[in-house]
């Protein structure tokens, strides 16, 4: 994955792209490995998007608790 940020819309869709190309049969196999590289990474960056969002919106909803 790029260096840049994305947004965690743009990497579901990456993600989906992938998945879909790889269901279609239609990544060389001299790429899957990259490939899949980048989908771990890709997973990875929406899970930690998701975990600060989740801690954003708990803090939000009870911001006594620490």
């Amino acid at each position: 994955m790029e260096q840049q940020q994305i947004t965690y819309e743009q990497a579901i869709a990456q993600l989906e792209t992938l998945a879909q190309q790889m269901e279609r049969g239609e990544v060389p196999i001299d790429e899957m490995a990259d490939r899949l590289r980048l989908a771990q990474q890709l997973i990875e960056y929406c899970r930690q998007r998701l975990t600060a969002a989740d801690a954003s919106v708990q803090q939000i909803l009870n911001p006594d608790q620490k």
